[in-house]
């Protein structure tokens, strides 16, 4: 048996055993650790396929390199409920940091481990915020990819455990690190577009049919399905493709509004300045041009009412024209003209006649950005803290909830709930299964 395979045996085992024995691995912490300058930060990453291969590239230890993240960091676990999915990415880091690291199905098993000090989540979307907050209560530092929650109560409980634990906490809305959009912000608020009256955002990416069943499918062999299942309900497999597709079903994902969408909600967002949810919601939309397994609309629009400005967003997953240029991206409007960010590291502000008037054009390391934030200590340094990416996620949730209702919502944005309505109220959170509970009290 190779050092995989017994790996791979070792770690299913204790998965199983741990998924009923939660508790002990729950309540896990440690005393919060200051990393020193010179020293390697050992990280482990929970989930490993899409999104996160570039997790497990930015964290390897490449020495000589130019990054901070490449200098700074080495993988000590990787984490995945499918050892299938995981082969490849342990022996990526074999082979560039030397020694295999260690291997787990089971998330929970990793948060008493000493050698790791972050803890970097790129699961299905229904697990970003518990793996969150027992990471914190184990004193780890986390990167949570995005949306960072599966629903707003407990996109609020990952904030509260981050200031709690005194952890380092950064959302993956990447384009908060893009510099030029750094310039676009400053820009925005010297006034040169006068005064900013609505932001719209653009998520037309094509999304084809998933396909349709006609019965329960069997999980993949390779996975402990118990824990990808996890906080959401028991249920069989209804989809042919059991990866990804698990983003247009509700018990897991959130729509192209919370997958793709978010990261220019979160722009949107930003470049309005908006820190608080808005007064109202309305959302409306189908899946529409074919019939398929998935749930969440691939058609969709939204309107976010604030006191002086607008937000809209729409989402488009069929064949359409783009908007001012971007079909990804979003549209600033002001009094004295407007501005188009058509991806995710650049801008250009036109005037009222169309004509260009500046622009702008550079990335960033999010990651990076990240590690800075774990060796100072200092929340400020991060570029998409928690917080931030908690608000952005929410606007995401709020639309999808006034588009399962079909009406408009009213907001108190100070306690984050519905005004009046209580079966609005009741879609803030789930029922939980237990034992991966995402707690009251964190």
């Amino acid at each position: 048996m190779d050092a995989f395979k017994r790996r791979q045996f070792i770690s299913v085992s204790a998965g199983m055993f741990g998924a009923n024995a939660v508790g002990q691995a729950q309540v896990v912490r440690r005393r919060s650790r200051r990393v020193s300058p010179n020293e390697t930060i050992g990280v482990a990453v929970v989930g490993v396929g899409g999104r996160g291969g570039s997790h497990v590239s930015a964290f390897m230890s490449k020495p000589g390199g130019e990054s901070p993240t490449e200098k700074g960091t080495r993988i000590a676990t990787i984490c995945d409920v499918d050892t299938a999915m995981a082969k490849s990415a342990m022996m990526s880091v074999e082979k560039n940091q030397g020694k295999a690291p260690k291997f787990e199905t089971d998330l929970r098993r990793i948060m008493d481990d000493p050698e790791v000090d972050v803890v970097s989540i790129a699961t299905t979307n229904h697990w970003h915020a518990l793996a969150t907050i027992l990471a914190c209560q184990a004193g780890k530092d986390v990167y949570v990819e995005k949306p960072i929650s599966h629903n707003i109560f407990e996109g609020r409980k990952a904030v509260e455990a981050a200031r709690k634990y005194g952890r380092i906490v950064q959302g993956g809305t990447q384009s908060r690190s893009s510099e030029a959009l750094h310039e676009a912000v400053e820009y925005l608020r010297s006034g040169k577009l006068g005064k900013l009256y609505m932001a719209k955002g653009l998520c037309f990416k094509p999304r084809g049919s998933i396909g349709k069943v006609t019965m329960d499918q069997p999980p993949p062999a390779t996975i402990n399905y118990d824990i990808w299942i996890g906080p959401a309900p028991m249920k069989p497999v209804r989809r042919q493709k059991f990866h990804y597709d698990w983003h247009w079903l509700w018990d897991y994902g959130n729509g192209d509004l919370g997958n793709q969408g978010v990261h220019q909600m979160d722009l949107a967002r930003w470049f309005l300045g908006k820190k608080e949810l808005p007064k109202t919601v309305m959302s409306s939309g189908g899946r529409l041009g074919y019939v398929d397994d998935g749930e969440t609309p691939n058609t969709q629009m939204c309107v976010f009412e604030y006191d002086d400005v607008l937000l809209q967003f729409e989402v488009r997953g069929l064949v359409t024209n783009d908007e001012a240029g971007a079909k990804i991206g979003v549209i600033v409007y002001g009094s004295e003209g407007y501005m188009v960010v058509p991806n995710y590291s650049a801008w250009t502000a036109f005037n009222p006649g169309g004509k260009e008037v500046a622009k702008g054009s550079k990335g960033g390391d999010h990651f990076a950005n990240f590690i800075k934030a774990v060796r100072s200590r200092n929340v400020s340094d991060l570029n998409a803290d928690i917080e931030e990416g908690h608000q952005s996620a929410a606007l995401c949730h709020l639309a999808n909830i006034s588009y399962r209702l079909g009406r408009k919502l009213k907001i108190d944005p100070k306690t984050e709930k519905f005004l009046s309505d209580t079966e609005a109220n009741k879609m803030l959170t789930r029922d939980y299964r237990k034992p991966y509970v995402v707690p009251d009290r964190v």
